[in-house]
């Protein structure tokens, strides 16, 4: 199961206002409002006042189909009350027999409130009453939910948002945005209150009030700050092991709602705002951040490293070819990835020597060091990891090279040229960055924990760069260059039905009308066996109109 969905929002405390009182008492609840009104983090401070958050299952479903809600609910379910991992035959209402009485629901659908909720509070209603489970639908839409009979109560998102601090501003902007008020008391307190009270006084209506404090806040930014909002505006969510330097979800606000494990969710009615930001070049000039100093010392060589697939290191070109143990390489990688900041002794202890005593994890860390260091001096005699204060890191006198960081430049330069419609820059950007994507990120470790993330994280960048490839491609008419980036989009993800579209298309352009139709066939197969359902509505219509013509 992918996790981030079923992660619940760490709790904001608030006021008991009428409408937190109605949902307390009622066993079946719809929060709605406008887009931007709904603050998770608040309800999550409501169901923690129950003492039910421990037990509470969260499911953000707004990009679930609705045929598939009653069974991506029950494996959260499964997930937050029992310690199996969910089947392919997990059943909703048995799940709902194991919660614990008086447990607490939390179904966000967005603006995706169909016919299909009705379906399911009817058929899971008699179950969670007789359970007493509360439920608590959210449904972040302009128009009424269309359940049925019931709910027993339906309160406006912003009543659950105590909005006193900021009445003396504008009401037209903030009267209804419950959400936004609680991320603008966030970025005051963590960036600027004068930024914040600047973009309040200079906006005219909301999405120019997010646009003025995205813009002004991105200036304050580190590098590795705007490139975790680039992957967070890419995958809707936030990791510190997503990147190769130390954000958190929490100094990523407004933007991000930080969550449990060190999560966060991007809130939907930042993303505008952001996209159209990101896409500009970051200023010279952070306020907050201040350029390194001119390096006075003269460099002790060049350190060339490959993270993406097995591990490869050269040392002013000569290749380091034998490791002394395998946990010395761990911890190497572990250092390259996170280059830009040293890390503590029992950061690594943690990673790779949990439960063992501290005096023997101690001993086999300066082993596995130790056996780094021996390995370099085939190839030099530079000391390459360096200890100081209880921390490790790569020496700083080495010029440093890592293939994931020239990857991620790569993509950077594409999308600035594709901004600026110079799309033959920008196809060579992206060709470069994929030619560096050799395997999956440490694909020779691939059951270390640490990696996950990062490894996800880069397959969806270089998913988004062939996707952007095949786009230009297409545009300038190279159909077979763009059959060839939409089969190694396939490659990695068998289920892309964009990419299979794209083949439809490229070959139903060459007059290959056949292999459109067998491309077809084969994308129906792969949905059935993997995902058990059938292609897209779009996929369908393309497929009719190839077979007509």
């Amino acid at each position: 199961m992918y996790l981030p969905p079923v992660l619940r929002p760490l709790a904001a405390e608030g006021l008991t206002t009428p409408a937190v009182q109605r949902i307390a008492e009622a066993p079946f609840s719809v929060v709605r409002g406008v887009p931007g009104s709904y603050s998770a983090e608040r309800l999550a401070g409501v169901v923690d006042g129950w003492q039910r958050l421990g037990d509470c299952v969260w499911l953000r479903a707004s990009d679930v189909r609705p045929t598939e809600l009653a069974p991506a609910l029950a494996a959260a379910c499964l997930h937050r009350w029992s310690a199996e991992e969910p089947g392919p035959d997990v059943r909703l209402n048995e799940e709902l027999t194991r919660a614990p009485e008086g447990a607490v629901i939390v179904l966000e659908l967005g603006n995706r409130v169909t016919t299909a909720l009705t379906r399911l509070v009817k058929a899971i209603r008699p179950t969670i009453t007789a359970r007493g489970v509360r439920m608590v639908v959210v449904a972040e839409s302009r128009w009424h939910s269309p359940v049925v009979r019931g709910p027993d109560c339906v309160v406006s998102a912003s009543d659950l948002v105590d909005r006193a601090p900021l009445e003396q501003r504008p009401q037209r902007l903030i009267n209804r945005y419950g959400a936004v008020v609680d991320d603008l008391r966030a970025a005051a307190q963590l960036w600027s209150p004068d930024a914040v009270d600047e973009a309040l006084d200079e906006a005219h209506h909301l999405p120019s009030l997010l646009g003025r404090l995205t813009t002004t806040l991105l200036e304050r930014l580190t590098p590795d700050q705007r490139s975790a909002l680039q992957v967070a505006l890419t995958v809707g969510y936030w990791h510190p092991q997503m990147g190769t330097g130390s954000v958190t979800s929490e100094q990523l606000r407004p933007w991000l709602v930080p969550m449990e494990q060190q999560w966060g969710w991007l809130r939907p009615i930042w993303a505008p705002a952001l996209r159209r930001e990101l896409t500009k070049p970051a200023n010279a000039k952070r306020a907050n951040y201040a350029p390194a100093p001119a390096q006075t010392a003269p460099r002790q060589g060049v350190l060339e490293a490959r993270l993406l697939g097995s591990l490869e290191v050269r040392l002013d070109g000569a290749p380091v070819r034998s490791w002394n143990g395998q946990r010395g390489t761990s911890v190497l990688r572990y250092l390259l990835h996170r280059r830009r900041h040293a890390c503590a002794r029992d950061e690594l202890l943690e990673e790779f020597w949990p439960g063992v005593p501290p005096a023997a994890a101690r001993n086999r860390l300066q082993v596995a060091v130790s056996g780094l260091r021996k390995a370099f001096l085939d190839v030099s005699s530079v000391n390459l990891v360096e200890y100081a204060d209880g921390t490790y890191r790569i020496n700083e006198d080495l010029t440093v090279e890592v293939d994931v960081e020239t990857f991620e430049r790569e993509l950077c330069a594409g999308a600035a040229a594709e901004r600026a419609h110079t799309k033959d820059e920008a196809r060579t950007a992206y060709h470069r960055a994929i030619a560096l994507y050799r395997g999956d990120f440490v694909s020779d470790a691939p059951f270390e924990q640490w990696t996950v993330l990062p490894r996800e994280s880069l397959r969806i960048k270089l998913i988004d760069a062939l996707d952007r490839l095949s786009r230009i491609e297409l545009a300038e008419g190279r159909i077979d260059d763009c059959i060839a980036t939409a089969h190694r989009m396939l490659d990695l993800d068998p289920c892309r039905e964009d990419a299979h579209r794209l083949l439809m298309r490229c070959y139903a352009s060459q007059g290959r009308t056949y292999q459109a139709i067998r491309q077809y066939g084969f994308c129906e197969r792969i949905l059935r066996a993997t995902i058990d359902t059938g292609p897209a509505l779009d996929t369908i219509r393309l497929y009719d109109a190839i077979r007509s013509s």
